[in-house]
């Protein structure tokens, strides 16, 4: 009976293995890849390691068995989360048939960190201000001018929570930040404060 369950588990995790190096050639981008073979690889050595455990019935060997299921368990996501970021943050291509790119927009390539709150959950708990989305026209008379000289916070009281320009998301830009044609802002203010902001923004203001 321990030499079936002994083959069973050799014979599942070398499949699984099997499967992962199928999948390092197979899968169209390296994001793919690396789920395949840190998820179904992972599975198949510890599939192994519980046939040894088993077949040999030895404490010894089945600290070391432990051991290494855990040490994998632990080490391969963590790999993959890394290589996965320094692969985004780098433009690795992803696969073309890609549907949703759930990061695009969210990463701010200066601090690698993604945005600290969602827009909806700060207007839940800040009900007393609106946050507004606004994008900058080629026209605008302040392009070109940088966050200090434009200095929203003392003249209206309206913060810039951050800049969207293109993929790139900065977070919290200081007063050097220049503003762009075509920049998206994302402001924070009372309303009356924020149509005012905008009017000027847009060159509607007289």
């Amino acid at each position: 009976m321990v030499e079936i369950a002994t083959i069973v588990l050799i014979l599942v995790g070398t499949f699984l293995m099997f499967v992962a190096g199928l999948g390092i050639t197979r899968m169209p981008d390296l994001f793919l890849r690396m789920s395949a073979t840190t998820k179904v690889s992972t599975l198949g050595m510890g599939a192994v390691m519980l046939a040894v455990v088993i077949y040999f019935d030895d404490l010894v060997a089945t600290f070391h068995a432990i051991a290494i299921i855990l040490f994998v368990f632990i080490s391969a996501p963590v790999a993959a989360h890394v290589i996965g970021r320094a692969a985004y943050f780098t433009g690795v291509p992803l696969w073309e048939g890609t549907i949703v790119d759930e990061l695009r927009g969210h990463y701010d390539l200066r601090t690698h960190q993604l945005e600290s709150v969602p827009l909806p959950e700060l207007e839940e708990h800040l009900p007393d201000v609106q946050v507004l989305k606004v994008l900058l026209p080629a026209t605008s008379p302040l392009a070109g001018q940088t966050l200090a000289q434009i200095n929203m916070r003392r003249r209206y009281d309206v913060t810039v929570l951050a800049i969207r320009r293109g993929d790139r998301m900065i977070t919290n830009p200081g007063g050097d930040a220049q503003i762009q044609p075509a920049d998206e802002l994302i402001l924070i203010g009372k309303s009356a404060k924020l149509d005012e902001v905008v009017s000027i923004l847009r060159g509607l203001a007289r």
